[in-house]
């Protein structure tokens, strides 16, 4: 479908109808939804107006960025595509979305990222898997009580809680660039049963939600190292009497899950968010690599790439020179590629990446590290 609306920005007399959007699309309370528009701010929202200028969709834009290997790539989050009932099935979600990532190119993103209610959609948007949203839960029971790591109470704006996080950020891959719209959704209401929790020495912080006493819900979390991760559980641990599980958003491969017993945890969901890269070149200039020095020549369709990794670094460039391993990825893979989510390895056994021996070992270790992962749903 062409598209033939304009991209308005949200204003106050639309909040009403953009919170009816959101509840019929998500099944939101009138009061969560307009939660929702104060978290992530009404200038974050983007509609497309029908007859009468009333919005009949709407979907938030987050300037942001992922961090892979140490390094942020630029980005964007499409957050909470909402349809009025009456318009959906019409084909406005593709130029829509189309429409956003046009805006946060022009803004300087190299990717944009969403979480999908319908994959084929956003698949004919560009947007291929990207990596996970992993929720645990753990029996409080199971927990180790061994350590003593000591805790203390802090606001749940403590600034020493974001600095932690960016710590985090720089042993994983995928992990946010959090803006105000991120924090104030972790922090959402009820903020009675919220509370932060600050280890010394600022080893290992959590804040709780304590609202449901059939499970205690991690909203964030950090473990600097092996015995901060023990600390940490163990203090969960003191909630046994109260909560009979815990629930918290972990890793691929979990710091949590591997300090655990063999049982008393499970996974409790799993999802996989989607990326959609708007300037390939610009993206793999941003992102960290594990390799100190390699060269490729990346054909993505029919755009060849020179990458030139230096000190964990890429220089990008058009084309090649006759010595680089040439790899061939079908456009849709280069994101799995870029994210980590599929080795070249993998994808070559699937069709969706060609190129020697050489290529695709070299391929597998420009892209190598941990599994991307987000520890929120956006």
């Amino acid at each position: 479908m062409k598209k033939n609306f304009t991209l308005d920005m949200a204003t106050t007399k639309d909040v009403v109808d953009i919170a009816s959007l959101l509840s019929w699309a998500f099944g939101f309370s009138t009061g969560r939804s307009h939660e929702y528009i104060s978290n992530i701010g009404l200038e974050t929202l983007r509609l497309i107006r029908g007859e009468g200028g009333r919005p009949v969709v709407c979907a938030g834009l987050l300037q942001t960025a992922h961090i892979f290997h140490g390094k942020p790539v630029q980005a964007a989050n499409i957050v909470h595509v909402a349809i009025a009932p009456e318009r959906r099935g019409q084909g406005l979600a593709v130029p829509f979305v189309d429409a956003l990532c046009d805006e946060a190119k022009s803004n300087g993103a190299a990717i944009a990222t969403l979480f999908a209610s319908t994959r084929p959609v956003y698949r004919k948007a560009g947007f291929e898997l990207a990596g996970h949203e992993i929720v645990y839960e753990a029996a409080t029971v199971a927990l180790p009580s061994a350590s003593r790591l000591a805790f203390d109470r802090v606001e749940l704006d403590d600034p020493r809680l974001a600095g932690a996080y960016v710590a985090k950020t720089l042993a994983e891959s995928g992990l946010l660039d959090r803006g105000a719209a991120h924090w104030n959704e972790l922090r959402r209401a009820p903020t009675d049963a919220l509370a932060a929790y600050l280890a010394e020495g600022e080893a290992a912080y959590l804040i709780l939600d304590m609202g449901d006493k059939t499970c205690l819900k991690v909203r964030d979390w950090f473990a600097a190292s092996p015995d901060a991760v023990q600390g940490l559980l163990s203090f969960l641990a003191r909630f046994r009497s109260v909560y009979p599980a815990v629930r918290w958003h972990g890793a691929p491969q979990d710091d949590l899950v591997a300090a655990m017993p063999d049982k008393g945890w499970r996974l409790a969901h799993q999802e996989e968010w989607l990326l959609r890269a708007l300037d390939p070149a610009a993206a793999l200039r941003q992102r960290g690599y594990h390799v100190d020095q390699a060269k490729l020549a990346l054909r993505i369709g029919d755009k060849s790439l020179a990458i030139d990794v230096r000190e964990g670094a890429a220089e990008v460039g058009e084309g090649g020179v006759a010595s680089d391993p040439v790899v061939c990825v079908h456009a849709p893979a280069f994101v799995q590629l870029f994210t980590g989510f599929r080795s070249a390895s993998k994808l070559a056994r699937y069709g969706l990446v060609a190129g020697d021996s050489a290529g695709i070992r070299r391929c597998d270790q420009l892209f190598a590290g941990p599994p991307p992962w987000v520890a929120e749903h956006f």
